[in-house]
């Protein structure tokens, strides 16, 4: 079974079977990934089978308070607030796991928080975790819990960058 390369959402691609077991995500992949995206909210990126969405992520810049972010991210003299790149959701379709298509797209989306960095600025990439399994994934990925919000993780532009770095 052979699947895509991560690419950009289309309206080649089909999305009324995925099911990641998590209903939030899958309505949000039905419901507004296509609309968002078109209104430049988001940009959704997709691993597909013969053109079926079997794994998603969404990309979109974001801001936190500084209140909010670790040290690591308010470090100096941070603006208010805190430019940063989100990951706005991410989910596998529950078929297809174990197969790494969702370390693949973690990956892809930190290479690309990086190179937005490199572009327009920003101090971190933060995920919001739908609930605490996926805050439990995200700290798996070294990302920190915000100081007032669990389900609001933060890791930092260099951190990813340096880690990226070592080949990851």
């Amino acid at each position: 079974m052979a699947l895509s390369g991560i690419e950009l959402l289309d309206d080649a691609h089909r999305l009324d079977s995925f099911d990641c077991s998590k209903p939030a995500l899958n309505a949000w992949l039905a419901g507004f990934a296509r609309t968002n995206q078109a209104r430049g909210f988001t940009r959704v990126l997709v691993v597909h089978h013969e053109g079926t969405v079997v794994g998603y992520y969404g990309l979109a810049p974001g801001v936190i308070q500084p209140n909010s972010a670790p040290r690591a991210i308010r470090t100096g003299r941070p603006p208010d607030p805190i430019p940063c790149l989100l990951i706005g959701q991410l989910a596998v379709d529950h078929r297809y796991t174990g197969q790494g298509i969702g370390s693949g797209l973690v990956k892809d989306a930190l290479h690309r928080c990086v190179a937005g960095a490199d572009i327009v600025g920003g101090r971190g990439v933060v995920v919001r975790a739908i609930d605490a399994e996926a805050e439990r994934y995200w700290q798996s990925w070294a990302f920190i819990p915000a100081r007032d919000n669990p389900s609001v993780l933060i890791r930092s532009i260099q951190d990813v960058s340096l880690w990226l770095a070592e080949g990851r």
